[in-house]
């Protein structure tokens, strides 16, 4: 990527995460919030120190991302960081065949990309990347998300929780995961300011192969996103689709990419793009949609969940 590409975009200062948030976000973590209990488990969580034990391990056996170590990568998370004015979070290298990122902390919350995925993408994709994880942490997702991946792979045989209790708080943190994979997706898009790096990047991780990209069609893609839909028809595919979602902590990547592509033709982006949003000094002075009842700030002329004009 060329200095002249990476000047080009736009800085967001004092962003507030309310401007890309996804309604359905919203809307779980409210519900996963009100789970008796939960509020436990998460002290627990921190007396456990599992966020430190993480932390000396990356250290110990992952690569630190700074400005003298992997120059390139750095400079991307950098500007990643500037565009969305977020503190720039720790960041790890960390040796796997395994397509993946993820965010993880609450104290000093950290970003891990594995080897997989940086050979996959290339430099623009892997920076919309780094902006997806530095959504999470913009949006304030890592107290939970790290929840979810204790409940997910060891929390279970530290604090047991047994039976349909278990089985609930799985599918609480499951549905909130996902759909808060749908805001961190729209700060995606903020960082690539390019909807087509991010279909490339979400083509590239469902096929998991950069041989073969340059045969790939985005508008396939999203064709293939419609047809998924399609299949709704039959209740008993209704059924199979939700087995197939229910335990899984992101969507299926056909109905990401139809969300991202869709969110990028909306009013609300297009005012964030023109420097109109929400700021985190505005948070406190929000106002309601006359139309849905969506908290927005004051700049807006669009509410960003309903789309409509807010200012009649």
């Amino acid at each position: 990527m060329s200095s002249s590409e990476t000047s080009t975009r736009r800085r967001f200062p004092r962003l507030c995460s309310s401007a890309f948030e996804h309604p359905a976000d919203r809307q779980a973590l409210e519900a996963l919030r009100k789970i008796p209990g939960l509020d436990k488990l998460v002290r627990k969580m921190l007396e456990l120190g599992w966020e430190k034990i993480m932390r000396v391990q990356l250290l110990g056996s992952a690569v630190h991302i700074t400005p003298k170590q992997c120059p390139r990568v750095y400079k991307l998370f950098k500007e990643a960081c500037e565009i969305l004015d977020v503190h720039e979070p720790d960041l790890f290298l960390a040796s796997s065949p395994i397509v993946n990122a993820y965010t993880f902390g609450v104290e000093r919350p950290f970003i891990v990309i594995q080897s997989g995925l940086v050979d996959l993408l290339d430099d623009q994709e892997l920076m919309a990347v780094l902006g997806h994880e530095l959504g999470h942490v913009k949006a304030g997702h890592v107290l939970y998300r790290s929840l979810a991946m204790m409940i997910i792979t060891v929390f279970d045989m530290v604090v047991p929780i047994r039976g349909l209790a278990n089985i609930a708080l799985q599918i609480a943190l499951f549905d909130w995961s996902r759909k808060s994979e749908m805001t961190a997706d729209r700060a995606e898009l903020l960082v690539a300011q390019d909807v087509s790096i991010c279909l490339n990047a979400h083509m590239k991780l469902s096929a998991g192969s950069k041989t073969v990209f340059e045969q790939m069609s985005c508008q396939e893609f999203l064709k293939q996103a419609d047809s998924y839909e399609e299949m709704d028809y039959s209740t008993l595919n209704k059924v199979y689709k939700l087995m197939q979602e229910l335990f899984k902590s992101h969507p299926i990547p056909v109905f990401r990419a139809k969300e991202i592509k869709a969110w990028s033709e909306t009013k609300a982006f297009k005012e964030i793009m023109a420097g109109r949003y929400p700021t985190t000094d505005q948070e406190v002075t929000l106002r309601v949609c006359p139309h849905c009842t969506s908290k927005i700030a004051p700049s807006f002329f669009f509410c960003p969940d309903c789309g409509k004009n807010v200012r009649i």
